[in-house]
């Protein structure tokens, strides 16, 4: 399974070196980095958003009523 971020790109190289601060298993390393490689080079996001953290605020043009449901 190849990187989603650059972020995990480096976590992942690191374990695969041996030196995760962060408790990843080398041989999850090792795999991440193998698929790294086999891709190729690409351009990867520093960081990936997760659709959790996005902010609650409507955008322009939609309304919500007082229980945060869309009105029709």
């Amino acid at each position: 399974m190849p990187s989603v971020s650059r972020a995990q790109q480096k976590a992942m190289h690191a374990a695969a070196a041996g030196n995760s601060t962060l408790g990843i298993p080398k041989g999850v390393g090792e795999d991440f980095d193998a698929a790294d490689h086999a891709r190729g080079p690409t351009k990867l996001p520093a960081r990936k958003s997760h659709p959790s953290v996005q902010s609650s605020t409507p955008k322009v043009g939609q309304m919500f009523n007082r229980h945060g449901r869309k009105q029709k």
